[in-house]
């Protein structure tokens, strides 16, 4: 009996031993599990409550359900907006499977609303993002039904603006995108697209502004504006959803049906420049460096006098859109600590308009700078004990820095240019040096143009006169005493050398533009248009070539300038004037018809017809 027993304790133990490594072969510790495939789907709407485009929606404690096939959450609570926008924003909450919308606030009666759902609801697990989906309902008997569609596009580099606001306003004045909510928006997607649907028949100015703050209203001093021109009587109905093709949801990376989408109107966006003048800084950098900061460009000045100083003693500077000045007082005096200004400019009054407008200013040289100067004084001290004072007091008290710009890929079309960081009061160009060595290291001096840059006082260029030759070296010099500069000290001896590019693998490219009438800025760009490499100014028929250029991507930008000042002007809403129009030559159609690809050691040429291009 004792024996049978043994026997069968010994068999359990096998069996137990052999069940546990079986185990450990079948759960391999070092192997992961290995689950079924990821889940991509999105998730399912099944259905809504009240059902899509109800009439008679009560207008306080609104609650619309969102039943999905699978559990969901709210991503993104930013990407819901309800329009017409009221003052308290829609909140979302998970319950269940479904998704409770509440509207806080109260709705206006015989309203028609809707709530695009954007980006906002994903499912919980994968976060696969639900299709996008727009929910109307009228709060009286019956659903508006028109709709309109258009695109918003940056004013320089052409691309699509995503996320801007665009807003319709039944009111048509001026200030209405200013002061009240739009009575109808939307926002638009990664191409720059939107559809404002189920609105009344009315006449509405558009715009579209990039509403930094949420507010829905357009803040000039943080937002880009879009607007169109003329009003706009939307036109279009819908009588089915399902059947409007720009309702659908499209994958964005989907190019060929995102670009199908059919465009009403098609608005430019730009960062207008301040319409309201008036002066907004002003100060004292050092003894005699100073300036005064405009709210606003095209700064009108009637009368600017520095008490004490004569005119002939004052050297302004203005910035290139006239929103600003540096002043600098040339005289070889002490200035006292406060400098009297009578000013008089054109200011912007309460009514908006510009009226002649006295200030009187003293001005004290800054605190700041007088804490560097201190600074200074202890570091100089600091460096006297150490014995190294004296050359840094000499360095400073005895001359002055020039600083310089120069390319060795546009020296031979544009040269290059010098700077000081105070004006020049005297120049003798005849001392410059301008040598050419060739290859076996014999030298020649060579002839050059100077002058001095007509919007940057303190800069002057030097283009070489005679065709620069490839394998030369070219030094320009500066020797001492070239220029005197404020203060009354000469420059610190300046060399600066060059040499044209003799790789092979560089590339050129020659512009042949024709149908040019008026003024035009062409700009050779990089392919996100993001970097300028050369830019031409033209007004007439012209072959233009950009040499020493690596391979690469590129664009050939052209900006209509319509005021011939060389600038490429941007827009004023209350002005009613869009931004210079831009243009990106193209070979043809599709994405890839504006770029021009440079491969090493390859020229190209084009024809581009400016006419046909801004037709």
């Amino acid at each position: 009996m004792r024996m049978k027993r043994t026997a069968t304790v010994t068999l359990s133990l096998i069996l137990f031993a052999a069940c546990c490594t079986l185990s450990r072969s079948c759960a391999n510790t070092t192997t992961p599990p290995q689950g079924g495939p990821k889940d991509t789907i999105p998730p399912v709407l099944i259905s809504t409550t009240p059902e899509q485009n109800s009439t008679m929606i009560p207008t306080f404690g609104t609650k619309i359900f969102l039943l999905f096939d699978e559990y969901t959450v709210v991503k993104t609570a930013t990407d819901i907006v309800l329009s017409p926008p009221t003052k308290r924003r829609p909140t979302a909450k998970v319950k269940g499977k479904n998704i409770v919308v509440t509207l806080p606030d109260t709705l206006k009666e015989n309203r028609t609303y809707t709530i695009d759902f954007g980006q906002a609801l994903a499912d919980n697990n994968e976060g696969n993002l639900a299709p996008r989906f727009v929910y109307a309902f009228s709060t009286g008997e019956t659903l508006d039904s028109l709709y309109f569609t258009g695109t918003v596009t940056d004013s320089q580099t052409l691309k699509p603006v995503k996320g801007a606001t665009v807003a319709i306003y039944s009111d048509l004045s001026d200030s209405a995108c200013f002061k009240i909510v739009p009575d109808a928006l939307a926002r638009t997607d990664d191409w720059g697209f939107f559809t404002i649907r189920n609105i009344r028949p009315d006449t509405f100015r558009v715009y579209a502004f990039t509403d930094e703050d949420t507010d829905y209203k357009y803040s000039p001093d943080t937002d880009q504006i879009a607007f169109c021109d003329s009003v706009f009587v939307p036109y279009a109905v819908v009588r089915d959803s399902n059947e409007v093709f720009e309702f659908r949801n499209f994958n964005m990376k989907d190019t060929v049906k995102c670009k199908a989408r059919h465009s009403m109107v098609t608005m430019a966006m730009f960062k207008e420049l301040q319409s309201v003048q008036y002066l907004q800084n002003s100060g004292r950098k050092s003894d005699k460096c100073g300036f005064l900061k405009f709210s606003a460009g095209d700064v009108q000045i009637n009368r600017l006098e520095f008490l004490g100083i004569d005119s002939s003693d004052v050297i302004i500077q203005y910035s290139p859109y006239r929103d600003s000045l540096d002043f600098w007082i040339n005289v070889d005096y002490k200035l006292d600590d406060s400098l009297m200004i009578r000013l008089n400019y054109m200011k912007t009054d309460s009514t908006g308009k510009l009226v002649p407008f006295d200030e009187n200013l003293s001005l004290a040289v800054m605190k700041n700078q007088a804490e560097q100067t201190s600074v200074t004084a202890k570091d100089n001290k600091k460096d006297k004990e150490s014995g190294k004072a004296a050359t840094k007091k000499k360095e400073k008290d005895t001359v002055f820095v020039l600083t310089d710009k120069v390319a060795n890929e546009t020296v031979e079309d544009e040269g290059f240019y010098i700077e000081s960081e105070l004006p020049i009061i005297a120049a003798y160009p005849d001392s410059i040096v301008f040598i050419e060595t060739n290859p076996k290291g014999q030298t020649s001096r060579k002839k050059f143009a100077f002058n001095q840059d007509t919007s940057i006082i303190r800069r002057y260029h030097v283009l070489p006169a005679d065709k620069l030759i490839k394998g030369y070296d070219y030094k320009v010099t500066f020797p001492q005493g070239t220029f005197i500069n404020l203060d009354r000290l000469p420059n610190q001896k300046k060399e600066v050398s060059f040499k044209i590019p003799q790789d092979e693998n560089l590339c050129s490219i020659k512009l042949n533009l024709t149908g040019v009438k008026g003024s035009y800025i062409v700009e050779l760009v990089d392919e996100k248009a993001s970097n300028v490499l050369r830019t031409f100014r033209i007004a007439r028929d012209t072959s233009l070539t950009v040499p020493y250029v690596k391979a690469g991507r590129y664009k050939v930008r052209l900006t209509q300038d319509g005021n011939g000042n060389g600038m490429a002007d941007t827009g004023n809403l209350l002005a009613h004037k869009q931004p210079e129009p831009v243009k990106f030559y193209e070979r043809g159609e599709g994405p890839e018809s504006q770029i021009l690809e440079l491969e090493e050691g390859f020229d190209i040429e084009q024809d581009i017809d400016v006419k046909k291009l801004f037709e």
